[in-house]
C-alpha cells in the first residue's frame, strides 16, 4: 500500500491537508486497549486483518474505514496472506476508490 497507493500525490496532499495521520501496530494497539486507553479502544475494536485505514472524528467516534482487502481490489501478490491470489489492478483503481471514500464522508476537496 505505501509504494502504491500511500505515494500517490493526490493521495499525500489530500491525507495532509485534511488529516492527521498516524500509523500503529495492532499488537500496539491492542496492548494499550486492555490497559484502558480509550483511542486504542476504539481502534482495536473496528480493526480488521490486514491493513485499515481508520478515520475517526475529534470526538474519538469512528467516522469511516477502509481495509486493504476488501475495498482495495486486486492487491499486489507480495503483500496477499499464503495460498491468497487476488488479479493485480493498475495503482490507479485504488486512488480513485480512495478519493472517492473520502469524498462520499468527508466531501470533495
Amino acid at each position: 500500500m505505501r509504494a502504491g497507493l500511500l505515494s500517490d500525490n493526490l493521495v499525500i496532499r489530500r491525507l495532509n491537508d485534511g488529516f492527521v495521520c498516524t500509523a500503529t501496530i495492532i499488537d500496539d494497539v491492542n496492548e494499550r486497549a486492555e490497559r484502558g486507553d480509550e483511542l486504542a479502544k476504539q481502534l482495536a475494536a473496528n480493526w480488521e486483518y490486514p491493513i485499515e485505514m481508520i478515520f475517526l472524528r475529534p470526538d474519538g467516534k469512528l467516522e469511516s474505514k477502509l481495509n486493504s482487502y476488501k475495498d482495495f481490489p486486486g492487491a499486489h501478490p507480495d503483500v496477499v496472506a499464503p495460498g491468497e491470489q487476488f488479479p493485480l489492478l493498475d495503482e490507479r483503481v485504488h486512488v480513485d476508490a480512495f478519493v472517492r471514500h473520502l469524498a462520499r464522508h468527508f466531501g470533495q476537496e
